[in-house]
């Protein structure tokens, strides 16, 4: 068989770096980042329990510690004449006043306490007496429930003083309403109360919170609230639970729990059976017992975070070695980048690149030259077609302006005539001013630019000889301020649009009207033209815009198209005229121009 070799040194660069890289950087790291991952799994598996471990033993203490704060108290007010004597009040008074004086005392007793002393540690308080009353805080009522005949009422008084727990006392901190009762969430406990010769008087009732015990707790020792706490009396009685399983599952701990080894210091044991860790703990004086209980997969959890990790990181790693040999390739290739990237950030495709500051190759040294000098030629010949189309445009300007229609001259005259036969001379003179404006502003604009404020008595006088023709058929208004007269316009910029709303916007209108007005704004200023005649649709007024031959001036021979086209080329696309097709009556057109104050 043919064997096939590849020999390394006929590659390019970037093989070598992929070689290189990838056997004495990236495969070592990956191997040695595997075996930490499984380290750090058992790590974390250790370091988790005995965190567990850790802080059950500061809620069995917390637990402890408020065991001994409620027996403490509670030992206080059983031993108290004024509440031994209240109680023996219920026993033996027959009177109401009495009853109802005795029941407010203990009341009152009870409510002291409470606020004092067992809420700062999450204990509510109440007192069964023998008689069935039922009296808290605030609160005396007779008890329905029949209690005499349960076994875990004659375990309490079996016990006396001693601490029972028995979650069915829920049921009367549940008749009293005020309190929020939670089965298995919270721990009951109940003591006998006697007076000195031993008679019984009633059974205190205590309601412990969860919260309180192991409540800031929870969200350190749950793992995706698979976490799950359990207490057992010395019965093995379950009296409270937090997150807890089914029946089965609290059966299966209490089987269980006769094989471990229990003390006050708690220990890791694991059920296989159901795959959970177990952490059990004896309370202090006593034999309840609190476990905490928590999935296997749960630990695993933590050592497939940390395998996340480092798989993560091998793919950085190979990332970075890939950015690696493009960081390398890319200082070769730098220099001509650089010049590419000059080119593609001109503005008008031509610019002068200057030579970096590193500079590896002749090559590029040489391109960059013949690029600046072919950039030299190309912008002496824009500013070559720029000059020329200037020169065109005062050439064509200079024409229309000889082009004056003779026929409107001849009616012009006329006209004077006329008035001379039918009117008083100061008409005349009028009309002759007004014929002599006109013709001193076509043959004064030698550059084809003006102000607004010539363009506007240009204006002027042009509808002055309009109104010879039409009478009052119309009526024109010009409100131009006159802080926009020293800006600079294109001449006869506003005269076709104005003869083209006496002839065609307001023909055949009664009470035509035609105004001129302008919006000012930070960088350029509008020119309005209105006229309440007749109205054009926007696809006829861009018809007239593209068309040059169409709409023509009668006095200049400039058509509105012409108009457009001057002040785009002047200015740019953004400016000209604008037809505003909001105007359902009339007609308005816009002539945007820029802000430029004119030459003197």
């Amino acid at each position: 068989m043919k064997k096939y070799t590849i020999n390394i040194h006929k590659k390019g660069i970037r093989a070598h770096l992929l070689v290189y890289i990838g056997f004495f950087v990236v495969l070592p790291l990956c191997l040695g980042l595997i075996i930490l991952n499984f380290y750090l799994q058992k790590s974390m598996n250790e370091t988790q329990k005995t965190y567990d471990v850790s802080t059950l033993s500061q809620i069995k203490n917390t637990m402890d510690q408020i065991l001994e704060t409620t027996n403490y108290t509670t030992s206080m007010l059983m031993t108290n004449k004024d509440m031994l004597t209240d109680l023996r009040t219920l026993q033996s008074w027959n009177e109401d006043y009495g009853v109802y004086t005795a029941k407010r005392s203990i009341s009152a007793k009870l409510s002291e306490l409470e606020s004092s002393t067992l809420n700062a540690v999450g204990v509510k308080i109440a007192i069964l007496t023998s008689e069935g009353d039922l009296i808290g805080p605030h609160i005396q009522s007779k008890t329905e429930v029949d209690y005499h005949q349960k076994s875990w009422y004659q375990e309490i008084i079996k016990n006396n003083r001693k601490t029972t727990f028995c979650k069915d006392l829920s049921i009367f901190f549940h008749e009293m309403d005020i309190y929020n009762v939670k089965v298995n969430q919270d721990l009951y406990i109940g003591r006998a109360i006697t007076d000195y010769n031993d008679n019984y008087l009633g059974i205190i009732l205590q309601q412990v919170s969860g919260e309180k015990i192991w409540g800031k707790f929870v969200k350190t020792l749950e793992n995706g609230n698979e976490g799950a706490f359990y207490f057992f009396n010395n019965e093995k009685e379950l009296q409270m639970a937090y997150n807890g399983g089914d029946e089965k599952e609290i059966q299966f701990l209490i089987k269980e729990s006769e094989e471990w080894k229990l003390s006050q210091t708690a220990d890791v044991q694991m059920i296989k059976e159901y795959k959970n860790y177990c952490i059990p703990v004896l309370l202090k004086h006593s034999d309840n017992m609190i476990v905490y209980t928590i999935p296997e997969k749960a630990f695993q959890l933590e050592g497939k975070g940390i395998l996340r990790v480092i798989l993560v990181l091998i793919f950085m790693l190979i990332l970075l070695s890939i950015a690696t040999m493009v960081y390398i390739s890319g200082k070769i290739s730098k220099p001509l980048v650089y010049v590419v990237n000059e080119v593609e950030n001109a503005v008008n495709g031509i610019i002068k690149i200057q030579e970096p500051k590193e500079i590896s190759f002749l090559e590029i040294q040489k391109l960059i030259s013949s690029y600046n000098r072919a950039g030299d030629r190309i912008k002496a010949l824009i500013e070559h077609v720029k000059l020329e189309s200037k020169q065109k445009e005062k050439a064509h300007y200079e024409i229309l302006m000889s082009q004056i229609s003779p026929h409107f001259i001849f009616n012009t005259v006329n006209s004077i005539k006329i008035m001379a036969n039918e009117k008083q001379d100061w008409q005349t003179v009028s009309a002759l001013e007004s014929l002599g404006k006109i013709l001193h502003a076509v043959y004064s604009y030698k550059n084809g630019m003006t102000t607004v404020g010539q363009e506007s008595a240009l204006l002027q006088a042009y509808v002055d000889i309009m109104k010879m023709r039409f009478g009052d058929s119309f009526h024109y208004f010009n409100s131009i301020p006159t802080e926009l007269y020293y800006y600079e316009i294109p001449a006869f910029t506003m005269q076709p649009i104005v003869e083209n709303a006496i002839l065609h916007g307001i023909h055949g209108v009664t009470a035509g009207q035609i105004i001129v007005s302008t919006l000012e704004y930070p960088n350029d200023f509008v020119i309005s033209v209105f006229n309440n005649g007749n109205s054009a649709d926007k696809e006829k007024m861009e018809e007239l815009l593209k068309h040059s031959e169409q709409n023509r001036s009668n006095f200049t021979g400039i058509g509105l198209n012409n108009v457009n086209s001057r002040l785009k080329m002047l200015y740019g696309d953004t400016y000209g005229l604008i037809f505003n097709d909001s105007v359902t009556t009339g007609f308005e057109i816009w002539i945007r121009i820029p802000k430029k104050i004119a030459a003197r």
